[in-house]
């Protein structure tokens, strides 16, 4: 309970600041365009600014891992999120700052001893970051890393037990950033998200711990301010 409590305020906090730091006129959005611009529309544009991008995953595998992970298979499935950021451009160097959040819908049953009993769900994950990258005109290719958060639930079907876990851990990876138009930067991302290991009580005694890694495949549509 603490942990979801401390998940709400510290995004109700981020978006109180983020909304206060954006200059009016940038608040009065606008739909953006979503045509194709040449280069030498987009030739003057700098990666400078707040940012905000809708994301969504095509690949949340997550191993479990652990001494139960033998009872567990491994939840896999696609999420759906968004980022919030700032970043600046100095000459063709792009430093910034972004965390994210994501629903997700990667679940798995039981296999081995476990098989029919237990079902695992990821319900969230998220990320607070650093990124550096190097901008080639259209095209940015950049390295992130940073700390993650999540939430596991390990369930019983027998019994309806559950166990429902706070995650904690590190996260790193990189990606591509490309100009569509002025309004609309396409990006794609590969991270690996390392979590602690965790105790669920829900599984025996002995094999009750789980040392969950996330591989994600991500996908964006981002709009700087």
């Amino acid at each position: 309970m603490q942990w979801h409590r401390f998940r709400r305020v510290g995004l109700t906090c981020l978006l109180f600041a983020f909304g206060a730091s954006v200059p009016a006129a940038a608040q009065q959005w606008r739909l953006p365009s979503l045509s194709y611009a040449s280069d030498d529309e987009v030739a003057a544009l700098a990666r400078t600014g707040f940012i905000i991008s809708p994301d969504w995953s095509i690949s949340d595998e997550v191993n479990l891992g652990g001494s139960g992970g033998a009872l567990l298979r491994d939840p896999k499935g696609w999420a759906i999120g968004g980022k919030l950021g700032y970043d600046q451009q100095m000459g063709n160097i792009v430093v910034g700052v972004l965390t994210d959040a994501f629903y997700s819908f990667a679940d798995g049953g039981g296999r081995g001893a476990g098989y029919g009993i237990y079902r695992s769900d990821l319900n969230y994950y998220g990320t607070v970051r650093g990124r550096l990258g190097y901008s080639f005109g259209r095209l940015m290719a950049y390295g992130t890393a940073g700390y993650a958060y999540g939430g596991l639930e390990v369930k019983n079907v027998v019994t309806g037990a559950k166990s429902s876990e706070g995650l904690s851990g590190w996260t790193y990876g990189g990606g591509l950033e490309y100009f569509w138009n002025r309004d609309i930067n396409l990006n794609v991302g590969y991270r690996r998200i390392d979590f602690d290991d965790q105790n669920f009580s829900v599984l025996p005694a002995g094999n009750d711990r789980l040392s969950p890694q996330i591989d994600v495949i991500d996908f964006g549509l981002t709009t700087r301010f």
